[in-house]
């Protein structure tokens, strides 16, 4: 019997990770795409403007990370953090908000892994979404021990 050779494609690709943005300020939307664009690992950044256009991109595509205002129309970042901890445990969830003040404080902070206050500095947003993704993967391997 001779030896196949491979297809030509067969190099298995890893997955860039993936971040969503979702903030209904387009400049709020340009500045935190442009401090994650400079990172060297070359996140995928999907947007999105309100809270029905997140839970969408949510339930299209796995996401590694979830970066969301808290005050917008549709709902709020509070309906986006409950739909990732209910339905994808495993998304990192971090919220940039100038409303950390509101009464839904308790349960935003008890829902998201990290807490911005906005505007955020590109280091602190940089250290949050690698703090998030750690904690995450951290989680991942104690729940993937057992």
């Amino acid at each position: 019997m001779v030896p196949s050779e491979p297809p030509p494609y067969s190099r298995a690709s890893v997955r860039r990770p993936r971040i969503l943005l979702v903030d209904d300020d387009p400049a709020v939307i340009r500045a935190l795409w442009r401090n994650l664009r400079a990172l060297p690992i070359g996140y995928q950044i999907n947007t999105a403007s309100s809270t029905f256009q997140a839970l969408s991109a949510i339930a299209e595509l796995r996401y590694d990370a979830v970066i969301t205002d808290l005050q917008m129309p549709g709902g709020g970042g509070v309906a986006v953090l409950e739909e990732l901890a209910l339905h994808h445990p495993e998304t990192a969830r971090i919220v940039h908000s100038s409303q950390l003040e509101s009464r839904d404080a308790p349960r935003v902070r008890a829902l998201a892994h990290v807490v911005l206050a906005k505007p955020a500095s590109e280091t602190q947003l940089v250290e949050a979404v690698e703090a998030a993704l750690g904690r995450v993967a951290s989680r991942r391997q104690g729940l993937g021990s057992r």
